[in-house]
């Protein structure tokens, strides 16, 4: 088989979704690469490269390779492409599907040698296959003096009376994966949370080794109510199992709470929204867009 049939069977076997048909068309040492990869994938064990298509199937089911051009040496081939495919399906545990499809170019270069292909690099730009379907990229730097960075959510009921009571916990992760189960068990417990009629709102984040939250309630015994579903399987997941090397949790009423102060978007004066919640005091406009309190 020539080089070049090699080259049109390698992205037929993508197309088809069939790892065993990528994969025989590698030499026993050849190996391969894309910007998702922590580590180079290689033939031996075989389950390497298919793991590459698994991961790409795994969040776009429908994927499809788009050959563009096509330029051929006797032992390296270069392959522009249009990645085409639908998110259905989630980017990894805490991320939902979005439903959007990709359009991502990308470039594919192959090295032949006599047994087969020796290297397949990959190239393509991970901020715009993010971008593409609905995912923040934010450039921020992992240690920076004192400071860790990392990234944070809010979760809002829509309910704007004035929080009584306040949560705060943080809970250590070693790796990402024990990340991945914190957020697993962090979507359920919101759920939970919204449910709950006395929820107002819940910020939570993770920087460094530790992820924290900071929820708003009506009452205590609203907290409570919350607390009794989804969050104690984590509680009981690390009491028992080995989730996390450690966790704080902790519970707080305010000493005192300040207004709540919001400018009219018509005459721009400030409005303290203690008492009057519905028309500016000064031009009588509505204040549409009101915040909540958390």
């Amino acid at each position: 088989m020539s080089f070049e049939h090699k080259v049109q069977d390698y992205f037929e076997g993508w197309n088809q979704h069939r790892p065993d048909s990528v994969t025989r068309l590698f030499s026993k040492e050849g190996t391969f690469e894309d910007p998702t990869l922590r580590i180079v994938s290689s033939r031996e064990p075989a389950s390497d490269i298919s793991a590459a298509m698994n991961a790409l199937a795994s969040v776009f089911p429908d994927f499809k390779f788009e050959t563009q051009s096509t330029a051929v040496n006797p032992d390296r081939a270069f392959v522009e492409w249009i990645l085409r495919g639908t998110n259905t399906m989630p980017w990894k545990p805490g991320i939902d599907a979005t439903g959007k499809t990709i359009h991502l170019r990308g470039v594919e270069v192959i090295n032949d040698a006599s047994g087969g292909f020796s290297r397949v690099t990959r190239y393509f730009d991970q901020k715009s296959l993010c971008q593409q379907i609905g995912l923040q990229v934010i450039v921020e730097p992992i240690i920076q003096g004192k400071a860790t960075y990392g990234y944070s959510k809010r979760v809002t009921s829509g309910n704007m009376n004035r929080p009584a009571v306040f949560g705060l916990t943080w809970i250590l992760f070693r790796d990402q994966s024990e990340l991945d189960r914190i957020r697993t068990y962090s979507s359920r417990i919101i759920q939970d949370f919204l449910e709950e009629p006395g929820f107002i709102s819940i910020v939570t984040g993770a920087a460094g080794d530790r992820a924290f939250t900071v929820t708003a309630w009506e009452s205590v015994e609203a907290l409570e109510r919350a607390l009794s579903k989804g969050h104690s399987m984590a509680k009981q997941d690390f009491r028992t199992g080995d989730l996390s090397s450690g966790v704080w949790t902790s519970v707080w009423k305010p000493e005192h709470i300040n207004n709540l102060w919001y400018r009219c978007l018509s005459c721009y004066q400030p409005n303290d929204l203690t008492s009057n919640t519905e028309t500016c005091a000064n031009c009588g406009s509505p204040l549409h867009g009101r915040p909540a309190y958390w």
